[in-house]
């Protein structure tokens, strides 16, 4: 009798262990399913929506031709929550540099959503090179002065509408396309600049 209540002793205590990895292997499960449910995310990596996508994936890096940057501009998007980030981009054009710090929300949507931005944009050339009389937008906001010299720094109150494009679904998740329609009104004066951007990101 008393060989048989060690047997059970030590099985006992030899079934611990693997007690303990199948405890360990059902909270990493769950762990796992609330942290999909909590993102609305399947196993496939298949996002309910693009708030969704947003709120699991923090940080989009980006590049975008015309808009509230000029010729060209990369950007960092950090996403504080679903519909709200920040932006910050630099750019420029021939013969000026560009920057950016923006407020973006976005609206719920499936694979297209609308949304908005509002921010401040600033132009300038320290140098009297390139072509940047050229540039549509330098053109209608720079004076004489600033246009002989080639030296100016021009600020904008940068606003923009526009539709983004984000895969939801499977390992292409993440990559987002966008076009909008930007509106940069100059601080120093009176005049309002309608212009236009296209682009493409990521979101990690």
């Amino acid at each position: 009798m008393r060989n048989f209540q060690c047997l059970l002793v030590t099985v006992a205590f030899l079934s611990m262990p693997f007690s303990y990895a199948a405890t360990q292997d059902l909270d990493e499960t769950d762990f796992a399913s609330t942290a999909a449910s909590g993102f609305k995310v399947d196993e496939n990596n298949n996002y309910a929506d693009n708030l969704a996508l947003r709120e699991a994936r923090k940080i989009g890096l980006g590049l975008g031709v015309g808009g509230s940057l000029g010729v060209y501009g990369f950007n960092i998007e950090i996403n504080f929550e679903d519909a709200d980030g920040a932006v910050a981009g630099i750019g420029g054009g021939d013969g000026y540099s560009s920057f950016n710090v923006l407020w973006k929300h976005t609206f719920l949507g499936d694979t297209v959503a609308p949304y908005t931005t509002l921010g401040y944009s600033r132009w300038y050339n320290s140098s009297a090179s390139g072509n940047y009389k050229n540039s549509p937008v330098l053109s209608r906001v720079l004076t004489d002065q600033q246009k002989e010299e080639g030296k100016f720094a021009t600020d904008f109150l940068s606003g923009s509408i526009g539709l983004q494009y984000t895969t939801l679904r499977g390992n292409l998740a993440g990559t987002s396309l966008f076009a909008e329609i930007v509106l940069l009104g100059d601080l120093d004066g009176a005049d309002l600049v309608p212009t236009g951007s296209v682009g493409a990101g990521y979101y990690f």
